[in-house]
């Protein structure tokens, strides 16, 4: 970031980092939805890895405690089959701003 430059603190900060003006499509109020809704997928995922762990826990165990959730590592097989997880996620949820189509009757 240039030295000098104004910048305001954001919930984005420990995530996206933040620029000079801030704006990326050109209307700062689109960015402050993009912003959310991108926080709110980040925030959606990190709880469904959790309750991935929870689920594995409770099947393994018949009962979960938080110490148990934080300690669980997975294996190489859960990892892949998370990340697969996870990439079916994003695209059904932001696979769509692809769409570069403005007609408004095709969109969607």
């Amino acid at each position: 970031m240039a030295e000098g430059a104004k910048t305001k603190e954001t919930h984005r900060g420990d995530f996206i980092p933040q620029q000079a003006e801030d704006v990326f499509l050109s209307n700062g109020a689109l960015d402050n939805v993009m912003s959310t809704v991108i926080a709110l997928g980040s925030e959606f995922w990190a709880l469904q890895k959790r309750m991935n762990v929870m689920e594995t826990l409770l099947e393994e165990n018949g009962s979960v405690s938080k110490e148990m959730v934080e300690a669980y590592r997975p294996t190489e097989e859960q990892n892949v089959a998370w990340e697969e997880q996870r990439d079916r996620f994003i695209n059904r949820v932001y696979g769509f701003l692809q769409n570069t189509d403005t007609d408004s009757k095709s969109a969607g």
